[in-house]
């Protein structure tokens, strides 16, 4: 016996395809209940006819397009330009009538008038029970036949004058019109057509009006070349050719507009976009929009008498911009409702966006661009200011520097007595021998020009030592050479050494003999020293212990020169040792406080530092610090 689960599985799968069959039943019957509508179109021509496929194509997306029915499209096409025979009518009769024998036909639409005339001509065994529209058929031809008048249809308006109205307006100077017509019946139909209306409105009382119909097309093609260049060239049609070769018409305007030197102007939109300037008609896109309407309907059950009281389409003058600017036609001439395709839309047109952002950014920049330039020139006047600034502090600071050399000079006026005194004094003894040895008999002359040597020697050190002063004194510019820094501590030595004698204090030299040079200006940096030692000194007036002394260190490294002044004087509290350098600070009574400040400056200028420390038992040390002349030269 089957177990338990195995029959509840086979429970589930027949229930399961029970519910399957009703669910496929139901659906089948929803698919019945939609109804289908059947829509047969005969067209005149042949199927790859330009207008056809426009009408076929609009037809189809506006019947397909929602609604409750589903609405299928059938296209016959007598193709009448190609055959013409009766015979060939006759057969495509008896093949349409086989054709929707078992077929339920909805609705018949007409496309031209030999369709028309065709379904009308065999109405009783060709879709007899079916409503009759037609589309595309000419509002003249619908007057001009009594079975028309009963039928309800979208009629197409060709208007020649309006577009020869058109082509004056534009061309108001034209005197020439040339009107083109092919061989076909159509075309004959159209050349009669448009010789009554030309009558009727006078234009050819107006122009020289030529009729070229059923040319050959290379003869047609010679004879456009041939224009003068203010005709009205009018294409009609040209379905046929003189030597009986089939053109659609769409393709031959361009073939002319190519070579034409007139401009050229036409009825059906088909020929927009191919050559020629514009015309006065209707779309056919417009033409299958209102035939979709008027079977719409119809297929509602509607009687087509009573279906619709739109029998034409729009109708406007529809201009070509390209061949506009092609030809220089004036479009302001042109009546204010012509409708202008094919313009070329400015770069505001396509990208207003872009170009208002664009715009708005260029502004933003220039704006910003106008800030900058202004506070470019802001702080260009203000770099000028400060440089002159700069140049009157310059200025001062050498004056003060020289004011502090010429107070410092007189401050050593003792020492600097004493210099020169000593080779004086030395001259005046060895003048004195000189003279002596002169007057013996006979005179040592030996001795003499030993004296005299001497005299030179003495005088040339009292010169050095007097213009060493000056040099401290006078209103020079500072030069930079390669300086031997041990040879200006010596110099300065020197200078102070009979000034620190008679003060007591004893001056230690600790001069490295490996001292590489240094690049600086020897006065500042003879008066930084000097400034230094003077400062030294005045720091031990106070002090009551021995020995007062001062130490004189020059050390280096790889890249720079050290010089160091040790004092053993009163030394700097904490606060004092942060504003020793600035100007007008000083510990002394009766000093300006200008002589650190100066040296300060200096030491910069030559790209150098200078500071002071607290030693550790009495007195302060002033470190200077100067780049050595080979780092200054690499850098």
């Amino acid at each position: 016996m089957p177990s338990d689960s195995l029959v509840r599985g086979t429970s589930m799968t027949v229930a399961l395809a029970i519910w399957w069959c009703h669910a496929t039943t139901a659906v089948a019957e929803f698919r019945n209940e939609t109804k289908s509508q059947n829509v047969v179109v005969v067209y005149s021509y042949g199927d790859v006819l330009p207008a056809n496929e426009i009408v076929d194509r609009v037809l189809r997306e506006n019947l397909q397009s929602g609604g409750d029915s589903h609405v299928e499209v059938y296209n016959e096409y007598l193709d009448i330009s190609r055959f013409p025979e009766a015979e060939h009518l006759q057969r495509t009769r008896k093949l349409l009538q086989e054709k929707y024998l078992d077929r339920d036909v909805d609705l018949v639409i007409a496309g031209g008038s030999v369709a028309l005339e065709f379904l009308l001509e065999h109405r009783e065994s060709l879709f007899a029970d079916s409503p009759l529209i037609y589309t595309c058929v000419g509002s003249e031809r619908i007057l001009e036949d009594d079975r028309f008048k009963n039928l309800t249809g979208i009629q197409m308006r060709l208007d020649l004058v309006a577009t020869l109205d058109l082509a004056l307006t534009l061309q108001p100077g034209a005197e020439d019109l040339v009107v083109i017509t092919g061989a076909s019946q159509l075309d004959r139909d159209w050349k009669q057509s448009t010789d009554e209306q030309l009558s009727q409105s006078h234009h050819d009382a107006r122009l020289k009006v030529t009729h070229w119909s059923g040319l050959p097309m290379e003869d047609l093609i010679q004879q456009v070349q041939s224009l003068p260049k203010q005709t009205i060239v009018l294409f009609l049609l040209c379905m046929q050719d003189g030597n009986g070769e089939h053109f659609f018409s769409p393709e031959v305007v361009q073939r002319l507009a190519d070579v034409s030197p007139a401009p050229l102007y036409g009825v059906y939109n088909t020929y927009h976009g191919k050559g020629i300037v514009g015309g006065h008609f209707a779309t056919f896109e417009d033409l299958a929009k209102a035939t979709a309407e008027l079977a719409r309907q119809v297929l509602h059950g509607n009687n087509p008498q009573e279906a619709s009281d739109v029998t034409k389409a729009p109708i406007h003058n529809h201009l070509d911009w390209r061949q506009l600017q092609h030809w220089g036609l004036d479009q302001s001439r042109a009546p204010l409702d012509s409708v202008v395709a094919f313009r070329e839309l400015s770069a505001w047109e396509r990208y207003p966006g872009r170009i208002a952002a664009a715009a708005t950014l260029i502004v933003i920049q220039a704006g910003l661009i106008a800030v900058l330039l202004v506070q470019i020139r802001r702080r260009r006047k203000a770099e000028q200011a400060q440089l002159a600034s700069q140049e009157v502090a310059r200025r001062q600071r050498d004056e003060l520097a020289r004011v502090n050399r010429v107070a410092t000079v007189g401050e050593l006026s003792t020492s600097i007595a004493h210099e020169v005194n000593q080779p004086l004094s030395a001259i005046v003894s060895n003048a004195q021998a000189a003279i002596r040895l002169l007057q013996q008999t006979p005179p040592d002359t030996d001795e003499v020009a030993a004296a005299l040597q001497d005299i030179a020697g003495d005088g040339n050190r009292a010169a050095g030592i007097l213009k060493h002063v000056r040099s401290l004194s006078k209103k020079e510019q500072p030069t930079r050479v390669l300086l031997d820094l041990n040879t200006i501590v010596r110099d300065v030595l020197r200078l102070v050494a009979p000034d620190a004698v008679s003060r007591g204090i004893v001056i230690h030299e600790e001069l490295d003999r490996n001292l590489p040079p240094i690049a600086g200006d020897e006065i500042g940096l003879q008066q930084v020293i000097l400034n230094l030692l003077i400062n030294a000194g005045q720091a031990m007036q106070d002090v009551q212990h021995d020995p007062q002394q001062i130490i004189v260190r020059t050390t280096h490294d790889d890249e720079s020169v050290r010089l160091s002044v040790e004092d053993s004087g009163v030394g700097l509290d904490e606060d004092q040792l942060q504003e020793v350098f600035h100007p007008f600070f000083t510990t002394r009574s009766g000093g300006i406080g200008m002589g650190l400040s100066i040296s300060q400056s200096i030491v910069e200028s030559h790209e150098g530092q200078i500071w002071v420390t607290r030693n550790a038992s009495d007195g302060v040390t002033f470190h200077v610090r100067l780049t050595t002349a080979t780092d200054t030269v690499n850098r």
